[in-house]
């Protein structure tokens, strides 16, 4: 199966935001003080074309604020070698009460988690990996 030819898609922008609004699982990527990059899961919300969640105090949050962030989901059959990817390259942060006060969201890390952070997209995009089409056996067994 290795050896047969695979397609790699590129996702059309509403079929990424789609794919986010099924989903409630991400990873936020920042820069750290020392230039490391930090990746960390978080539960999340999709409001319009923004990517929304809650944070506690701490390093993450510190350096959300107005700075290039990057937030991933993705799909993977390992079975079938296919899958799919939507990565959210844009600017966080911190978001006011007006602005997510129609939101409803608890965090499934638990504790108050009382900050809430819009991840604003300057790019969405995404990529399909497909299984490659396997020829049929006529012989008619497995």
């Amino acid at each position: 199966m290795s050896g047969l030819a695979r397609d790699l898609e590129e996702l059309e922008r509403e079929e990424c935001l789609a794919l986010l609004r099924s989903f409630t699982v991400g990873r936020v990527a920042i820069a750290t003080s020392n230039g490391a990059l930090l990746v960390v899961p978080v539960n999340y919300v999709v409001d319009g074309d923004v990517v929304v969640f809650r944070s506690d105090p701490g390093e993450k949050l510190a350096r959300l604020h107005e700075r290039p962030a990057s937030f991933q989901i993705d799909f993977i059959d390992p079975y079938h070698r296919s899958g799919w990817s939507v990565l959210v390259q844009g600017i966080a942060y911190r978001a006011g009460a007006s602005e997510v006060a129609h939101l409803d969201m608890v965090s499934w890390a638990g504790g108050d988690k009382p900050h809430w952070v819009r991840l604003v997209p300057e790019q969405i995009t995404g990529r399909r990996l497909t299984p490659p089409d396997i020829p049929l056996d006529v012989r008619g067994y497995l």
